[in-house]
């Protein structure tokens, strides 16, 4: 049976593997990922895209992804500008600490 899901956050539909993956994950694992993409910002100054975190965590983009929306949502980071990726053209967003 394929039962639909809902994010909670942003009310887009989930696949059924997506909201499997989600919930297998647990406390700890999460923690550990978000700490992760916040180790790689030793200051204020530094300013990341998401595809730089992945590469400097060893982490998948989409996982690199979805911590950056907490941390973003939980107020640690912030999106602080853009550059153009030259392999694509499209912009992606430099993220840096909450300049709080």
């Amino acid at each position: 049976m394929n039962t639909e899901h809902y994010s909670g956050r942003s009310g887009r539909r989930v696949s059924d593997t997506q909201s499997e993956s989600f919930h297998s994950l647990t406390v700890k694992q999460l923690c550990h990922t978000q700490q992760m993409v916040m180790d790689c910002f030793d200051s204020s100054e530094i300013l990341l895209t998401r595809e730089q975190i992945s590469a400097q965590t060893n982490l998948k983009l989409s996982s690199v992804c979805g911590r950056a929306r907490a941390l973003i949502d939980a107020g640690r980071l912030q999106v602080r500008g853009s550059v153009r990726d030259l392999h694509t053209g499209k912009r992606q967003e430099l993220l840096g600490l909450s300049k709080a």
